[in-house]
């Protein structure tokens, strides 16, 4: 008897391959929304200034427990601290005043709108009351805004440029607003996190268009009904006048106007109207609807429509960016967290130990490899004094890249695992260190090791000479011992070459090391 159902009818006949080895897919997990990635980049920009990572057991094993890849874990490991709550609410309250700023700006530019048509419709002619050049009209109601759509349409192409000059200045504005007024340190996080991940894939320069095109739509909508009104309820006479321009090429150009409104079956005056119309000539009696349709149908269809379609555009444009923004996990902040989240991995291959290698005696070179053209150093503090408020904190520009502060296990583990995922290479990997510690064999195997995993130059920049001063340390002395360490531990250069007498206030020191091809004498 035949068997019914997905066995088949028939007995005797063979499961197939595809029903035997047919699997269940996995639903497919939700990509992480933007308020999440700004979050995990505020926790982010926290622990690059501090050069610490935030050590919560519950936020670790959050972040491990997570299903995806490792964007996701981070993302899981950032929300989960306590840090990471006060970004979230932040933020939130951070994104709700943007978007009241937003609508305070657009009803200060719909305002600026009828104070503009109102302007234009009551300047009319000297000594003739009731009466307005339609070109002045239309030149002071159209003419800037067009200029800018143009400027915004050739700049949008550049890879630096676009996003319209009003949005750019609205971003800077509330950017700048917002470090003013806010004095919390998670609303400055949220805010320094919304500013970075918006400067990232073209997010910030659509999302400044939309603010662009959406207060210009606002301005001609303004504009738009201000001019529907007072000709509703006035008398206009238009006529025109003009010096270089002849009869015909004006009657060309306002006919070409309004080919537009007039496929839209709004009146525009026609060849006749426009010729009788002229500043000087016979007033016509009729004709004050075709231009009063003429300028209405100008404002609309070259004012607001262009506009409005460009902000819905950029408004979908920056909401399909954020919707797929990701982190740049190669980032140093992002790439010492791999190795914890990742633990519980283990990569299949070979699990055998390497046999024992007869150690390579270290030589000492006297020159350096010259660092690639436009590489960025990467700086790590090791063991620093008030390590939090030291200017390696505050290092962010183009050719310095801080890796983090070192002063435990875990922070030493955390700091090499994101040099490890430097990608390229940087510069030269400098080691911060400071005059008021005593030169260690721990600092030794440190430094060895940093130079081991960097494959670059390694260079030490000996710091806080004062604060050694102050603890009555001969600072000559204790730079003697640092670059006698550095030196065993193969660094290629330990800077300053002269013990300072005070501590650094930045980075200063380095840019003329990439000058010199030689390495100091000890």
């Amino acid at each position: 008897m035949a068997i019914p159902g997905p066995l088949g009818a028939d007995r005797g006949a063979p499961y197939s391959d595809a029903a035997m080895n047919r699997t269940i897919p996995r639903p497919a997990l939700p990509r992480p929304a933007f308020a999440d990635r700004l979050t995990a980049e505020a926790v982010r920009i926290h622990e690059d200034q501090t050069g610490r990572v935030l050590d919560e057991d519950a936020a670790w094993d959050a972040g491990r427990r997570s299903g995806g890849d490792l964007e996701r874990h981070i993302i899981a490991r950032a929300t989960a601290t306590r840090l990471g709550a006060e970004i979230r609410q932040a933020a939130d309250g951070i994104l709700a005043g943007a978007r009241w700023m937003l609508v305070a700006a657009l009803v200060v530019a719909l305002l600026l709108g009828i104070g503009a048509a109102g302007a234009a419709l009551g300047a009319p002619l000297p000594d003739r009351g009731g009466q307005v050049n339609i070109a002045w009209a239309l030149g002071g109601l159209l003419g800037v805004q067009t200029l800018m759509l143009l400027a915004w349409a050739g700049t949008f192409l550049l890879p630096a440029g676009g996003g319209g000059l009003l949005g750019r200045a609205a971003l800077h504005a509330a950017g700048t607003l917002g470090r003013r007024l806010l004095r919390r340190p998670a609303h400055i996080l949220a805010l320094r996190a919304l500013l970075r991940l918006l400067g990232r894939r073209r997010l910030g320069l659509y999302t400044a268009g939309a603010l662009t095109h959406a207060l210009w739509t606002a301005f001609g909508i303004g504009a738009l009904l201000a001019c529907l009104w007072s000709l509703s309820v006035r008398q206009y006479d238009f006529l025109w006048g003009t010096t270089l321009l002849s009869e015909a090429d004006f009657v060309s150009l306002v006919t070409a106007l309004g080919g537009l409104p007039a496929a839209l079956g709004i009146p525009v005056p026609d060849e006749a109207l426009i010729r009788a119309s002229r500043l000087g000539a016979p007033l016509a009696a009729g004709g004050r609807i075709q231009w009063s349709g003429f300028l209405l149908g100008c404002l609309l269809v070259y004012g607001v429509i262009p506009r409005l379609l460009l902000a819905l555009l950029c408004t979908g444009m920056a909401r399909r960016l954020a919707a797929r923004l990701s982190l740049d996990i190669t980032a140093p902040g992002y790439a010492r967290l791999a190795p914890r989240l990742q633990e519980d991995h283990q990569r299949i291959g070979i699990i055998d130990p390497r046999p024992v290698e007869p150690p390579v005696p270290r030589q000492r070179r006297r020159s350096r490899p010259a660092p690639a053209q436009g590489a960025p150093l990467a700086l790590v503090g090791y063991e620093l004094e008030h390590a939090p408020d030291h200017w390696l904190q505050r290092v962010d520009d183009g050719r310095h890249l801080s890796l983090g502060q070192v002063d435990d296990r875990a922070s030493r583990r955390d700091v090499l695992a994101a040099l490890d995922a430097l990608d390229p290479a940087p510069a030269a990997v400098v080691a911060v260190c400071s005059l008021a510690r005593t030169p260690d064999r721990g600092a030794e195997t440190f430094l060895s090791t940093l130079k081991a995993r960097a494959g670059v130059p390694l260079w030490v920049l000996l710091d806080q000479a004062g604060t050694a001063r102050e603890r009555g340390i001969d600072p000559r002395a204790r730079h003697a011992a640092w670059r006698d360490l550095a030196l065993r531990a193969g660094a290629e250069r330990c800077l300053p070459e002269r013990a300072a007498e005070t501590d650094l206030r930045g980075a200063g020191a380095l840019p003329g090391a990439l000058d010199s091809p030689e390495e100091p004498q000890p």
